[in-house]
């Protein structure tokens, strides 16, 4: 027999059931995510960004496996070959454990993989972790990335065979987007994936805010219409939380939290239009007039 919550669940989703969506309702999905582009597009410094934006960690798996080289060899005897891809999978879920036992959570940022294509790497994660909660390219212009060339490489000209290394590293971007975004819409998640401008750091790090930025729909109606049902509603259908700001006043003014006395102290009882009053004789069970935001600093309820 389903729980109660699962119950819930299934009805919210209004699809059939997915325990990878299920487990993420829940908080026990690990949060993860990519961030790929072209040589010079800005992926290494858009993934920064985005560590204080999610609360993110970024994964360095090259710098896992070549941790993973030196203990397989010795200093005598250096490890010849490729470094298996099974040893720098172990040393990722080592971490993430390691963070879980720490009660330490964030969302894991890969910017590059060891992985001998983009579907194997996402094949990979995605069985240990769940589908993946974003994806986001990076692109600059063929000057920027010009540029960046120049400056890093300390030249004033890129030559013949640094300009077919970019072209291979371009063609090579192309490839992982579309193995990824085959797979992004064989999973259903197309919507999270991402392109970012990275012409300026400034710029993509505003993309990046308004993409992962919490987004906020405010309702205003007039008393005779009960919209709570529609609001809550609408929440379950696009993913939102629906908070009632009145009775988050109600509450904290009669809990008397430390919201609550800032919220009587700046209280300025109001009178209140027809649009927002309830009509002589209806019933106000939850003493909506009295903890109307109207009555309190505007800037204190934000």
């Amino acid at each position: 027999m389903d729980s109660v919550f699962a119950k819930q669940f299934r009805l919210r989703t209004m699809t059939s059931w997915d325990a990878n969506s299920f487990e993420d309702a829940l908080g026990k999905k690990v949060q993860w995510g990519i961030v790929h582009g072209k040589q010079f597009s800005g992926a290494k410094e858009a993934a920064q960004q985005l560590v204080s934006i999610v609360k993110g960690k970024v994964i360095n798996m090259k710098a896992m496996s070549e941790d993973v080289r030196k203990k397989l060899g010795t200093e005598e005897e250096p490890f010849e070959g490729d470094v298996p891809i099974e040893k720098v999978e172990e040393c990722i879920l080592e971490l993430v454990s390691k963070d879980k036992g720490n009660n330490d959570k964030f969302c894991y940022i890969f910017d590059s993989w060891e992985h001998k294509d983009a579907d194997s790497f996402f094949c990979a994660m995605s069985q240990e972790f769940g589908l993946p909660n974003f994806l986001i390219h990076t692109d600059a212009s063929k000057a920027t990335i010009a540029d960046r060339y120049k400056k890093a490489n300390e030249v004033d000209d890129i030559g013949e065979e640094a300009q077919q290394e970019l072209t291979d590293a371009a063609t090579k971007d192309e490839t992982n987007q579309k193995e990824l975004e085959a797979r992004f819409e064989q999973s259903e998640i197309l919507k999270k994936m991402h392109t970012v401008t990275t012409d300026t750091m400034e710029g993509c790090n505003k993309a990046l805010k308004n993409i992962f930025s919490a987004k906020v729909v405010l309702v205003n109606h007039e008393k005779r219409l009960d919209v709570d049902i529609v609001c809550s509603n609408l929440a379950i259908k696009y993913n939102f939380l629906y908070i009632s700001v009145y009775q988050l006043i109600r509450q904290h003014i009669q809990e008397r939290t430390d919201m609550g006395k800032a919220l009587l102290a700046c209280k300025k009882p109001k009178a209140l239009n027809d649009s927002v009053r309830y009509a002589d004789g209806a019933e106000d069970e939850f003493e909506e007039q009295e903890y109307s935001a109207a009555h309190f600093d505007l800037k204190m309820v934000l």
